[in-house]
């Protein structure tokens, strides 16, 4: 069986096929954590602000306290904010205040599907590295979707590269 890319090469035009496949397997989301679970919002802040109290009185200054307010907080922003996912043609990605990550689909060599997401890897899984390196995705209700457009995603780099 011979795989249609959705790919545009120069010179060539892709099938209506192609293309219908390569829309559903496009997909763009929200997560945002703190709608999903705002109970973890109180106790969160109350950790935060306390260490800020701890530390700008362990080091008697209001200036030290606030910086650890806002690096605890930077540090914990993808439970604040709305974090977007996407995947496509080209990879995944994750973007949130500051911060991106993407993975091309060539890079991806280990896939670990979790209850709530799915990690894609750089590295085989018995790595020292791996846990530090990679995407999440998180699911939002769509886990059967982001499973069915990784694969295809996949399946279009390994035909490519075959």
């Amino acid at each position: 069986m011979e795989s249609v890319s959705p790919y545009n090469d120069a010179g060539s035009s892709t099938t209506a096929g192609s293309e219908e496949q390569a829309n559903r397997y496009t997909l763009q989301w929200k997560v945002h954590l703190l709608r999903q679970q705002p109970r973890k919002a109180w106790g969160a802040a109350g950790v935060i602000l306390l260490a800020g109290v701890l530390v700008g009185v362990a080091f008697r200054s209001a200036g030290m306290g606030l910086l650890t307010v806002v690096l605890l907080w930077l540090a914990t922003r993808e439970y604040w904010l709305p974090v977007r996912y996407t995947i496509g043609e080209k990879g995944a990605g994750v973007r949130y205040f500051g911060a991106v990550f993407d993975i091309a689909w060539e890079r991806v060599k280990y896939v670990t599907v979790y209850q709530d997401g799915v990690k894609l890897s750089p590295l085989p899984p018995r790595s020292r590295l791996e846990p530090f390196r990679g995407v999440y995705l998180r699911f939002a209700d769509n886990r059967e979707q982001v499973l069915e457009a990784i694969a295809f995603w996949q399946s279009q780099v390994d035909g490519k590269t075959s």
